[in-house]
């Protein structure tokens, strides 16, 4: 086997010039960068012009056949994501909007997940998988719904204001079910509840120690530094704690993510926040990137062909079901009808945090790989057409709100 430091070198190159070149050029169509970097992965990966190089050899200079590298830097991407949602919280920011956070995203969460576990017990599913299912399905996409409320100028509007509280619980969501999945990978001959509980009680010890050591510890420090006038070594620090703390929760046996997230929480009680967020956003941006081509490279879009039926169905179910639950669980913390309606329907696609959890599950040999290749279809074409739906919720919500009903 080549160990030379040059050998995943052409992958890299594909994957940077397409993001360099391709998805700026998507961009300016107004598609969404998730979707651009998906379609890019589909293009460029095995089941893409890759089926082309056994034919046509010179098309395999331009495709990538070995993923092992890409996966490392998928990794990477899934850890700075974990970072930047860190970031964004504050416990102050979700104690004020802890009626819609914690209220209404609260029930949409657990209402959807027992929901989709359900149907995903009746086709069949292990427990363990349909639990996984169960939650990250719950979840819809905040890169492409945050987008989308921008472009619109309807983030400080009341479906805006709603769509980003339960965005913000379910960001919250994700450290848990990172948890589950590596109690779930261990595989031990204890109750499923019992490691499940054991993993989730951990983790959360895991929290308030690092998070009550890292406070000690960090405002002194950068108050000493005065990171305003030293943006070289706070980027550095920032890859240090990053890096660090992911290295430290994985060593505890959970997840490197949850150590990301922890790092951007401690971060976001300091008072050079916005510099964290401004010189780390290329960085993620392009790590991001490189974790949804890699997804994109395991899509083969045959399967849309063999089963269009079920694919289909199963995203106009899953739209369809988590409307119809956030609906009424706005509804019960008495929400405007109007409100609801165009949230429900924003709301209706999976996230992006379903390729997460899959490529995991898949690692770690929990989920079998058609089955991973049909959910993660399934996610891909309701991001897809998330964009086409979104400008129909503000007309669909206002027929439904001047009914009687």
């Amino acid at each position: 086997m080549d160990t030379s430091p040059l050998h995943h070198f052409p992958e890299l190159l594909i994957l940077l010039g397409v993001a360099g070149l391709t998805v700026p050029f998507l961009h300016k169509l107004k598609i969404s960068p998730i979707l651009g970097y998906l379609f890019c992965g589909i293009v460029v990966g095995p089941y893409g012009l890759g089926l082309l190089s056994a034919d046509m050899p010179w098309i395999g200079v331009l495709t990538v056949q070995d993923t092992e590298a890409v996966a490392v830097f998928a990794e990477l991407g899934v850890i700075f994501l974990m970072f930047m949602i860190g970031l964004e919280l504050s416990l102050g920011e979700i104690w004020r909007m802890r009626h819609h956070v914690l209220g209404i995203g609260s029930l949409q969460l657990g209402l959807t997940s027992i929901a989709i576990f359900a149907i995903a017990r009746m086709f069949g599913n292990a427990v363990e998988i349909s639990i996984l299912l169960g939650v990250c399905f719950s979840l819809s996409s905040t890169a492409v719904v945050m987008q989308l409320l921008e472009e619109k100028g309807k983030m400080k509007d009341p479906p805006g204001r709603l769509c980003f509280s339960i965005l913000l619980m379910q960001d919250m969501a994700v450290v848990p079910l990172l948890t589950l999945l590596t109690a779930f990978a261990a595989r031990t001959d204890q109750s499923l509840w019992l490691v499940s509980g054991k993993a989730l009680l951990m983790a959360v010890g895991s929290i308030v120690v690092i998070y009550i050591a890292g406070m000690k510890v960090l405002k002194p420090v950068l108050r000493y530094a005065d990171p305003a006038r030293n943006r070289e070594w706070l980027m550095s620090f920032v890859m240090f704690l990053v890096i660090g703390t992911s290295a430290l929760t994985s060593s505890l046996g959970l997840s490197a993510a949850l150590g990301a997230f922890l790092a951007g929480l401690l971060l976001t009680e300091t008072e050079c926040r916005e510099e964290v967020r401004d010189i780390i956003s290329p960085v993620k941006g392009i790590l991001m990137g490189m974790f949804f081509m890699s997804v994109g490279m395991m899509i083969d879009v045959r399967e849309v062909l063999r089963d269009p039926f079920w694919l289909i169905a199963s995203v106009c179910g899953i739209g369809a079901l988590k409307a119809a639950i956030l609906f009424l669980s706005a509804t019960v913390f008495r929400v405007g009808k109007q409100t609801a309606v165009e949230a429900a329907i924003m709301l209706g696609q999976g996230g992006e945090f379903v390729f997460v959890i899959v490529t995991m599950a898949l690692s770690y040999k929990i989920i079998a790989p058609a089955d991973a290749q049909f959910f993660m279809l399934v996610t891909a074409l309701s991001l897809t057409v998330t964009p086409f739906i979104a400008p129909l919720a503000p007309k669909i919500a206002q027929v439904v709100g001047r009914s009687k009903y």
